[in-house]
């Protein structure tokens, strides 16, 4: 599987992958815990996602796995994609298709991860470009809800203590999903095309600003009692703003977000067959084909809110062995071995 990337198509292939189906949901687990110190410990997570960039970008030239280390991130991004399914077809269930069959919306969804990537590389890849416009009709909408906003559910700050700082540093790490992506993409960025220095740090202030002003509306916009309580609240957000002239505006950004998440699912599918080509040639569309049979199916057993939960809750320690843990010892084996 050859292909190149521009320096743009690669950005916005790592943002849609790490903002995915978790710009709705990671608001309430985090700040339940941080309470209004949520805001300021969000800062702290950015810097520690820019140093990672920067940590990657040094050494992804030595990030070359082998077929076990493969394997195990194989098995890590169907872990996502499943739980993604699942908390995708349960919201679904509970904002737009209350009726609808789960194997129907999972097959859907599944069917148009499997279509792009029995394409050309370049067919997912570009998938991106679909949400770009859509990203400034999410804003403004947000923001029409600044009359509501009481800017003083921000403080005071500085009133929480070690067990709970940790518990929002894991909690936040569902916005770092998918950033390992940055060490089997990066050499496949065209040469003449600078990542290092400005474009990476452009790069982490889109992250950041995308994610940080989600908690920051999150916290001006509802009491830290009523967030406990709503799992989606910038869903809850985007459904109480109205216009005249459209009814149930909500359905349209649910539509929003379940192309976003379509989408994010298609890439780290590719992501996964990619990764499976490197050591295993031929048969790339049988499979496919296969794979995404196991993404119709595999869900099906997720078919509550508790066992979503249980998976979405352990999937941050797998995600924390397989963002530090293995990309530190993959580099370290190989740059020893080329001295």
């Amino acid at each position: 599987m050859t292909f190149k990337l521009s320096r743009t198509q690669f950005f916005l292939f790592l943002f849609v992958i790490q903002t995915g189906t978790v710009f709705l949901s990671f608001q309430t687990p985090f700040i339940n815990v941080t309470g209004r110190d949520a805001w300021i410990i969000f800062i702290g997570v950015g810097i520690f996602h820019y140093v990672l960039l920067l940590l990657y970008e040094r050494n992804y030239k030595f990030f070359t796995p082998g077929p076990i280390v493969s394997w195990l991130y194989k098995g890590y991004w169907l872990l996502i994609i499943v739980s993604f399914i699942a908390y995708i077809d349960y919201t679904l269930a509970v904002w737009a298709f209350p009726e609808t069959p789960q194997i129907v919306v999972i097959s859907i969804m599944v069917g148009v991860s499997l279509y792009a990537n029995l394409s050309r590389s370049e067919t997912v890849i570009n998938l991106t470009v679909i949400l770009v416009p859509l990203i400034p009709i999410f804003y403004f909408v947000l923001l029409l809800a600044w009359p509501e906003f009481v800017w003083t559910n921000l403080f005071p700050v500085a009133k929480i203590d070690g067990s709970d700082l940790l518990k929002g540093i894991l909690a936040s790490q569902f916005t770092f999903i998918g950033i390992e992506l940055f060490l089997f993409f990066r050499k496949h960025v065209d040469s003449t095309q600078k990542i290092k220095g400005l474009p990476l740090f452009i790069y982490q202030m889109l992250w950041m600003f995308f994610f940080f002003s989600t908690v920051l509306i999150t916290l001006l916009y509802f009491p830290l009692k009523e967030i406990e309580r709503i799992p989606e609240p910038i869903m809850y957000i985007l459904k109480s703003q109205t216009f005249s002239f459209v009814e149930r505006l909500d359905l349209f950004f649910i539509y929003m977000w379940m192309m976003w998440s379509i989408i994010t699912i298609s890439l780290f599918a590719f992501t996964t067959m990619y990764v499976h080509q490197l050591h295993a040639k031929g048969h790339r569309k049988r499979n496919t084909i296969i794979f995404h049979i196991l993404l119709v199916i595999l869900p099906l057993f997720l078919n509550s809110k508790e066992r979503v939960d249980m998976i979405q809750n352990s999937l941050v320690y797998f995600h924390l062995f397989f963002i530090i843990v293995v990309p530190t010892i993959v580099i370290l084996v190989n740059r020893r071995k080329r001295k």
